[in-house]
């Protein structure tokens, strides 16, 4: 049987040998039609905020996220938010009402900046700062809420102790 000590080292090994051993991938775009890429061939940037920008007729809003996984994971997940009312963000909110007003729009997605996430001893997470600072900077129409500015980074959670798997 383990004691706390070893068990202790073994987590931070793990995490810290992971941590390491992440190697930027060479390919940057893994669609299946390039020229349909959401960000021209970038999607499989990893750590990044992002920026969806919702063009109609009268108006224009932009909606800022987050993602620690690549970019596509991300953009899958919006796009089965816009398809089904679970986990809503601000943005597939307004992409239900502009689908039940049948007002047809346009969806432009860039990359604003790559962040790192929470890391082991780290009081702050970069990667939820930055988002933070570009939705406060924001001078178009933001369709972020206030609360996500004032929320807990989620990153955090997995360096804890209580997540420790024997």
């Amino acid at each position: 049987m383990e004691n706390l000590g070893e068990t202790i080292k073994a987590h931070n090994r793990g995490i810290l040998q992971g941590s390491q051993s992440e190697v930027k991938s060479p390919a940057s775009c893994s669609c299946r039609n390039p020229n349909n890429c959401p960000l021209q061939g970038e999607c499989l940037k990893k750590s990044v905020v992002h920026q969806a920008t919702v063009k109609t007729n009268s108006e224009e809003s932009t909606y800022i996220g987050l993602t620690e996984n690549t970019f596509k994971q991300r953009y899958t997940g919006h796009k089965h938010s816009f398809r089904n009312k679970e986990n809503a963000t601000e943005l597939s909110k307004l992409i239900w009402k502009l689908d039940r007003s049948s007002t047809p729009y346009t969806i432009e997605w860039t990359i604003l900046k790559n962040a790192s996430p929470c890391k082991i001893g780290s009081r702050s997470c970069d990667l939820c700062l930055t988002e933070k600072f570009y939705i406060l900077t924001s001078e178009r129409n933001n369709i972020n809420k206030r609360r996500e500015i004032v929320s807990k980074c989620r990153h955090r959670k997995k360096h804890l102790l209580s997540n420790v798997t024997t």
